[in-house]
């Protein structure tokens, strides 16, 4: 234990003789020793003076030592008190874990047995301490950010809309200099500037309670341009007013309609739900389809496209919610008229959606024809710069020879399930490509929660090592949090197996999960692979640098090598190899390129050696 390091250890033993003996091997630690010499006592002293470590008899009169350490662990103040359990038969071990112990000793005990097992807990006591006070850290600087985010989002959507108003209100001002009335000339309805002033009244009370919701129906004539051109601009007019005693007739008192200019109408109300909404939509439609239209002992049929639109709080502006109508309306044009088109938030997601399904044909192809490339980016060590170390990508190479990046395919091919075949591509040509070019050098391969999960997974990765002859220690699977949560159980036994093949592991975006460091207890990693969102601006920022030294320490006390990913400066560089971690990846270094241009390098380097 350093010289600098206080700490209060409770020893508990009913005799005398061997709390003797404890105090005699301790007393050249700086600590304070505090002893009890039964489980009773042991409780009392632990409630008026919190101990950093307790050495707990297990077989005492009254209340035994395991009985202690349930009664401790049960009690949020003292269940991180780390209890070492003193016995004198080894049948008692697996009582005293079961209980919450975290280690033990076999009577008689040896001194530096018992200063090495104490200076061992301390150590990791104060780590698991410097973490929890980062992790306090950083939760409060989030919960500061995300209220400035917040406040700082609400004035700014304020702002909008206050703009958007301001220029809305202009525009009205413009226009009322040439219309004497808020009234439509031709058809003695609200024209479209009465209309805005109605639809912003109406985004002014989105969102509050209510049972009712606003919609906004948008009417085209679909043939009133044939008639304007075929009878005249009188006819038009007359058409025009017809419609809009249509409209009144089939409305109620409380519905705004308005003449939005030319042929397009438009209504503001009110309905419980979307399918209410629909209903009266297509009660409009039919009644204005029905009427028949007579010029000059001429009859004239006529359809409507109509659109839909349901006012919420994803409209920030009169003029949005217009452009919205606009648009639908027009969709319903373009299908041939005589449609009604509902719009809804959704909408955006369905398309895009399509558009992502449109790439899996493209892919499957693309993994068809082996027109996938692989690339490396080189992983530098701080302490051996003759290491040779990168990790793999993989590049899609389009029918026209350019390249797609992985964030242009991999999350479509991880959404519609071709990230397997992507990762046993990747696998397969790696090891051909090992195999027709020998090198030291290792590598690091991502691997899919999809490919994991597979029960042919392991057997695929060991043919291919035994069918190409790849050497152990040259392959490093990396897999990211959250594919190992997914599957826990699946996941150990995947990488437990392979590791017998020689094979290594990296624990990837480590950092971002809740329980990141539960999973270096659970997996047999021999790498943690920094989240780049901790490492972009450690040369700036405290919290991210704070949160590195933690794990970087947390990784080092459990014999696990650190990589940090994203390091783009000489800045940084520099405080990850003070903090210690032992490899850096970014564009500081190398950028990524094809992999026998990489190996080229590699051969070089030994050769300059």
């Amino acid at each position: 234990m350093d010289d600098n390091i206080q700490a209060t250890i409770l020893a508990v033993d009913d005799e005398p003789s061997n709390l003797n003996i404890i105090a005699g091997y301790l007393k050249s630690m700086p600590i304070k020793l505090l002893v009890a010499n039964s489980g009773e006592k042991a409780l009392t002293v632990t409630q008026s003076t919190m101990p950093d470590m307790i050495l707990m008899d297990i077989r005492m009169p009254g209340m035994s030592g395991i009985e202690v350490c349930r009664q401790l662990k049960s009690s949020p103040k003292t269940a991180d008190i780390p209890v070492i359990f003193l016995t004198a038969s080894d049948g008692d071990v697996s009582e005293s874990f079961a209980a919450g112990g975290v280690d033990y000793l076999v009577k008689p005990v040896k001194s530096e047995e018992l200063i090495a097992r104490v200076n061992t807990h301390l150590k990791i006591r104060k780590l698991v301490k410097s973490l929890a006070q980062a992790n306090s850290l950083l939760e409060g600087v989030n919960e500061s950010l995300e209220a400035k985010v917040q406040e700082r989002t609400r004035e700014l959507v304020a702002l909008n809309r206050n703009l958007r108003r301001e220029v809305d209100e202009r525009r009205r001002l413009q226009d009322k200099i040439t219309y004497l009335s808020e009234h439509d000339f031709i058809t003695r309805m609200l024209n479209r500037n009465a209309m805005e002033s109605e639809l912003d009244i109406a985004l002014d009370g989105v969102g509050e309670s209510s049972s009712t919701r606003h919609y906004l129906l948008f009417i085209d004539l679909d043939q009133f341009k044939v008639i304007n051109d075929t009878c005249g601009h009188i006819a038009g007019d007359e058409l025009l007013r017809q419609v809009a005693d249509t409209l009144r007739a089939v409305t109620d008192k409380q519905d705004v309609c308005a003449r939005m200019g030319g042929d397009e109408f438009a209504i503001l109300f009110s309905s419980e739900d979307m399918g209410l909404a629909i209903a009266k939509t297509r009660a409009v439609k039919t009644a204005l389809e029905q009427q028949e239209f007579t010029w000059q002992e001429e009859q004239f049929q006529h359809t409507v496209s109509v659109a839909l639109v349901e006012i919420d709080n994803s409209i920030d502006s009169v003029s949005h919610l217009l452009s919205i109508a606009e648009r639908t309306c027009y969709y319903s044009k373009i299908k041939g008229g005589g449609e009604i088109s509902v719009f809804n938030a959704s909408r955006e997601l369905i398309e895009k959606s399509q558009k992502q399904a449109k790439q899996v044909p493209i892919i499957r192809q693309a993994i068809a024809e082996n027109r996938l490339e692989l690339h490396a980016q080189r992983i530098l060590s701080l302490h051996d710069a003759s290491e040779k170390k990168a990790e793999i990508l993989v590049r899609m190479k389009n029918e026209d020879g350019s390249l797609k990046l992985p964030g242009q395919f991999i999350p479509v091919a991880e959404r519609f399930h071709l990230i397997d075949s992507i990762d046993r591509w990747v696998l397969s040509h790696l090891c051909q490509w090992l195999a027709k070019n020998p090198t030291d050098a290792s590598f690091c391969v991502n691997l899919s929660g999809d490919f994991i999960a597979k029960d042919s997974a392991c057997e695929f990765i060991t043919n291919l090592l035994r069918e190409y002859r790849i050497p152990k220690g040259q392959l490093c699977f990396e897999i990211t949090e959250t594919s190992a949560i997914a599957n826990i159980d699946t996941t150990v036994r995947f990488v437990n197996t392979l590791h017998q093949t020689g094979c290594e592991f990296a624990l990837d975006d480590f950092g971002t999960g809740t329980s990141s460091y539960e999973y270096l207890k659970k997996l047999a990693i021999d790498y943690v692979k920094i989240d780049g969102m901790f490492v972009r601006d450690i040369d700036k920022d405290p919290i991210n640098r704070k949160m590195v030294e933690s794990i970087a320490a947390i990784a080092s006390a459990k014999g696990i090598k650190v990589v940090a990913e994203c390091v783009e400066n000489d800045a940084a560089k520099a405080i990850l190899s003070d903090i210690g971690v032992d490899y850096i990846q970014g564009f500081c270094e190398h950028r990524p390129e094809p992999l026998p241009g990489l190996c080229s390098q590699f051969k070089m380097q030994q050769e300059h050696a």
